[in-house]
């Protein structure tokens, strides 16, 4: 269990691992959750500097049975996140556990913090996955023609390819949190879509207040237009907490659209997902601010719609039990690697095939001009 008594075991053998080297450190997981406290200052420990300065030490988590609630998050917090085969991940919502009765009114302020833990917990590990759901991005854009083919709709976008693609690659159990995920991001869509078309022009003429006011106003719009048929909605049964769900996850989505993730999204995937064609165009601007503004914009245009998506996933998380296997946790970006599953591509499989430096004694020409292998064609 991840409790008080477990930090207090931990830290001494977290800090003496800091201060023989700065390399990396392995987390084995083994744990039917805990307290998120307890769970944070884990973390927090293995991500110290030390008296230098110097940069957190690397940290591989790796889960080798389980890792359920608590422990999930801090399997998924790890720098490289890796999980055994036969492992179980299992992900819900924040919990408390009260000694004191209830009351009507305690009842109300805990459905409140339970709500925002669960927001603000969901937001934190979309932050957290997101490089490994980009990357499952990356390699899964090549077969985006056959889905278009087989759905028989040319004009699939490819964030709906996406969604196909890793859909058919889950067990039964994760497909339900998909779904989930799904409908939610639908309606993600439907709300941003409204207040954007209320907050014309650009946000950086405007104070943070109007942008907030104007959001707002666009969401209780939006909430009394789609719950027009229902004639027992209103906003104090319910509806003020869906508005500031709303609130906060549109601001969550304006935060994604510029400033340093923006900027790494570009550097880090660029030239791997912009087309051949649009890339040299951007290439060729001369002056290098635009040509930077030009590269954030149609990175953004690319990635935002699937980082809005894993938000969703995240928030579809927190709700009920979601059971998943090692390969679910892989292809929903929870993780980096599955142990013994080459086919399942991951960053180290890279990092360790990386050709080697070409040297000032190797001898280039000899290289080239080696014989072919017998039977081998010309043109092989």
């Amino acid at each position: 269990m991840i409790n008080r008594d477990l930090v207090s075991r931990l830290t001494p053998q977290i800090l003496k691992l800091q201060a023989v080297s700065r390399d990396p450190i392995t987390v084995y997981i083994d744990s039917p959750g805990g307290v998120v406290s307890s769970m944070e200052t884990i973390l927090e420990t293995l991500n110290l500097s030390d008296q230098d300065s110097s940069e957190p030490c690397h940290i591989v988590t790796a889960v080798t049975t389980r890792a359920a609630s608590a422990a999930a998050d801090l399997l998924s917090s790890g720098d490289y996140a890796i999980a055994y085969p036969h492992s179980a991940i299992m992900y819900h919502g924040t919990r408390t556990h009260e000694s004191n009765p209830l009351t009507l009114e305690s009842t109300s302020v805990l459905t409140n913090i339970l709500r925002r833990g669960n927001d603000i917990y969901a937001i934190k590990l979309a932050r957290k996955i997101e490089d490994r759901f980009s990357f499952r991005f990356l390699f899964a854009r090549n077969g985006f023609q056959t889905i278009r083919a087989q759905h028989s709709r040319p004009d699939m976008s490819d964030g709906e390819c996406f969604v196909e693609f890793i859909e058919g690659r889950l067990s039964a159990e994760a497909k339900k949190v998909w779904q989930r995920a799904k409908d939610r991001h639908a309606r993600y869509a439907e709300v941003f879509e409204s207040v954007l078309r209320r907050v014309k022009g650009d946000f950086k003429k405007m104070t943070v207040a109007q942008t907030e006011a104007i959001a707002i106003k666009a969401i209780a719009d939006f909430e009394v237009k789609a719950n027009k048929n229902n004639p027992d909605w209103s906003f104090r049964g319910g509806g003020i907490e869906r508005l500031t769900d709303d609130f906060f996850l549109f601001n969550e989505y304006l935060t994604s659209l510029g400033g340093e993730r923006l900027k790494k999204w570009s550097d880090a995937w660029g030239k791997y997902i912009i087309p051949e064609g649009e890339l040299a165009q951007i290439n060729a601007i001369p002056d290098e601010k635009q040509r930077t503004e030009k590269m954030n914009a149609t990175i953004a245009g690319l990635l935002q719609p699937l980082s809005s998506f894993f938000a969703a996933l995240c928030h579809a998380l927190q709700q009920g039990e979601n059971e998943l296997t090692a390969e679910d946790a892989y292809w929903l970006g929870l993780i980096d690697e599955v142990v013994g599953k080459d086919e399942l591509l991951c960053l180290r499989h890279f990092e360790e095939n990386k050709p080697d430096p070409v040297t000032e004694s190797t001898n280039q020409d000899s290289v080239k001009q080696l014989p072919a292998p017998e039977n081998a064609s010309t043109e092989s």
